[in-house]
């Protein structure tokens, strides 16, 4: 042993033993030079351990602590995970790109949209529509059915119905259009902002 506590290689008797077996003194100390230099090569020093040590402490201090794991998911949580199959088979009745663009060709665009919503009537419009019709206190203010049974014969009244009747459909009819295009344009505006959002 040598003062590192390390064995030592005797290299003059390894020379003689290499001799004896046949080979020249120039070809055994060039063996035994070689083997003593692998063997210090390898040799570990106290500085060499010292240092694996450090190193050996700094990886410890990156590893989880118990407590650590502890706080990991348990076998029976990741068992609830979802595996690959159940991903997919959640994921297949989804669309596809594909068949999103055909799913949105037939809608309108903005421009088509523009022109669908260009012919209806503007709130103004509107207003000045139905400014005409009678109001609810306006129609209070009309007769009474008593009034209109001393003032009237039945044959008034039936013409008077009739009247009454038609213009009631015209102002109906009116009303209706106006609402048709007020929602047409509602339902245009809807699916354009649809299209904008997606």
């Amino acid at each position: 042993m040598n003062n590192r506590g390390m064995p030592v290689f005797d290299t003059h008797k390894a020379v003689k033993a290499l001799c004896n077996s046949g080979f020249t003194d120039s070809q055994a100390e060039a063996v035994v030079e070689q083997i003593n230099g692998a063997v210090n090569e390898n040799v570990a020093t106290k500085q060499d351990l010292r240092d694996n040590v450090a190193d050996l402490r700094a990886a410890l201090d990156l590893l989880a602590t118990k407590e650590e794991l502890r706080v990991l998911a348990t076998k029976e949580e990741l068992r609830a995970l979802a595996t690959k199959e159940e991903l997919r088979a959640a994921v297949a009745p989804l669309a596809t790109k594909e068949e999103l663009r055909v799913a949105v060709a037939p809608l309108a665009t903005k421009e088509e949209l523009r022109a669908a919503v260009a012919p209806l009537a503007t709130k103004e419009e509107l207003r000045a529509a139905v400014a005409p019709l009678a109001t609810k206190e306006e129609l209070r203010a009309l007769a009474t059915k008593e009034e209109l049974r001393a003032l009237a014969t039945k044959a008034e009244l039936a013409q008077l119905e009739v009247r009454l009747m038609a213009k009631m459909d015209d102002l109906t009819g009116k009303m209706l259009r106006y609402m048709g295009g007020g929602i047409a344009l509602v339902v245009a505006l809807i699916k354009g902002l649809d299209l904008l959002a997606g």
